[in-house]
């Protein structure tokens, strides 16, 4: 089965960096980060897009583990 994690970066950031969806966080260890089957994406997606509102310059994508 493929698995996901999302990745986020912020305005300044460099780089994506994995994401604790539970938390709310960016991680730095790979252990801390969500998995996501692709069934959840859709959902995912939609609840992202719903608040760029607030997380004005975020971008996101998720890749495969």
């Amino acid at each position: 089965m493929t698995m996901l994690r999302l990745y986020v970066r912020w305005p300044g950031q460099k780089r994506y960096a994995p994401v604790n969806w539970r938390e709310g966080k960016q991680v730095g260890n790979l252990i801390y980060a969500t998995l996501f089957t692709p069934e959840d994406v859709p959902s995912l997606e939609a609840e992202l897009r719903a608040t760029a509102d607030h997380n004005v310059g975020m971008g996101w994508q998720f890749r495969k583990v």
